[in-house]
């Protein structure tokens, strides 16, 4: 047995080489998987993580390692093809890649394999993204391989007698089966990035026999950066701007991420409720109401926003009462009643002033608990309630699991 692995290394070492460290990177995962004490802590090393949540909603998620931090951030995603969900799906990508990556290895410079790796290995990934998917696995490599060889296995003989009519039919069924899978919501495989791997590998193929063709392949490969851009600053994505908004340590820019947050996902309870914490900290109680009843609009089963809404109307000034239930009728029209009694509007605000109002606060979900202590230390010293992500810890991220 470690004869032939020695020969198969004498014969393609970049192949198994890289294969080695996705293995040995997955055996590293699972002897530190019994040292998380978070069941949804970080899962592998190095890699894309994914925020589950931010407050008690548990409505705000996406790869934030990826939207925020230092410049190399985006090297995460190449880096998490190397990552496995499970043994089988190890298995499965290292045997396809055992077959295929000599054969292309062979065939090309170690610089220009090394190269058609990386990228393999980051453009497939890229549509996942957009999609709001978090892939991870060495099939798209594996796909792009495959791709490379049905056009290869025209010109070169050793090629086509490796890879036989019957093999390509059984590449083509998998990659269909795994459609139907997803579909049928019994796996959660990535698809997009198989596909978009098999058409990246293919027109590698096709370019490398063309001058021109070669020419025009490399120059859409210019278009790979303004990608990555995008996915670090996804500007039309509503988690992102909250993401923003909650790390943002000036009032001004933190509502301006928040606003832009709640137009692209009103969904986002916890943005509208930050929102209306910025209006209560200025004071401005019946603008935090409105804010807090809009989000209501568009999140009727929130809690903490029902929380809120009950906790600003024992604030409210007494001359401010009346135009706060004209905002309820407005929102909830035939509803406005049963949103009364819900809100507990009949019960009559107390009559304090604006710094008891503050005070009476402190302990409420509408403000959190840092946000409380630093607003006796002034507005523009006040401190943001989200601490940036440190992805290689396990107190609050979780690895993507779509294979």
């Amino acid at each position: 047995m470690f004869a032939a692995l020695r020969r198969d290394f004498g014969f393609a070492p970049v192949t198994f080489s890289l294969l080695a460290a996705s293995v040995l990177l997955f055996l590293a995962v699972e002897l530190a998987k019994p040292k998380v004490d978070d069941p949804k802590g970080v899962h592998h090393v190095f890699g894309m993580v994914v925020m589950l949540h931010i407050g008690d909603d548990e409505d705000l998620a996406g790869p934030f390692a990826l939207w925020d931090g230092p410049w190399w951030r985006w090297l995460r995603i190449p880096v998490s093809a190397f990552h496995h969900a499970n043994l089988l799906h190890l298995f499965f990508n290292v045997s396809t890649l055992w077959l295929l990556g000599p054969l292309l290895e062979r065939r090309m410079r170690r610089t220009a394999y090394l190269g058609f790796w990386f990228f393999a290995s980051l453009v497939p990934f890229l549509p996942e993204y957009f999609l709001d998917t978090t892939p991870l696995g060495l099939s798209g490599v594996a796909c792009a391989m495959f791709g490379w060889c049905l056009i290869e296995r025209q010109f070169d003989a050793a090629i086509a007698r490796r890879l036989p009519e019957q093999t390509i039919r059984s590449f083509w069924i998998f990659l269909f089966a795994m459609l139907i899978l997803t579909a049928l919501d019994i796996l959660r495989i990535a698809n997009v990035a198989h596909f978009t791997g098999v058409a990246y590998g293919w027109l590698n193929a096709r370019a490398a026999h063309d001058r021109i063709g070669r020419r025009a392949w490399m120059v859409t490969h210019a278009f790979v950066p303004l990608a990555i851009y995008l996915l670090l600053h996804p500007f039309w994505n509503g988690n992102y701007h909250a993401l923003m908004g909650l790390r943002a340590e000036n009032p001004a820019d933190a509502v301006l991420h928040l606003r832009k947050a709640v137009r692209c996902n009103p969904a986002l309870s916890q943005a509208w409720l930050r929102l209306s914490n910025e209006r209560t900290l200025d004071g401005d109680f019946l603008a935090a109401w409105r804010l807090v009843i809009e989000g209501l609009q568009h999140n009727r089963s929130s809690a903490a926003l029902t929380d809120a809404a009950r906790r600003l109307w024992r604030i409210l000034p007494a001359n401010e009462q009346e135009a706060a239930r004209e905002t309820l009728q407005k929102a909830f029209g035939g509803e406005t009643r049963e949103w009364s009694e819900r809100l507990h509007l009949a019960e009559a605000p107390a009559p304090i002033d604006n710094r008891s109002r503050l005070d009476s606060l402190e302990d409420s979900t509408l403000l959190p608990l840092d946000e409380s202590e630093s607003k006796r230390e002034g507005r523009r010293g006040r401190k943001r309630s989200v601490k940036p992500i440190d992805p290689d810890q396990s107190d609050s991220a979780a690895e993507g699991r779509t294979l």
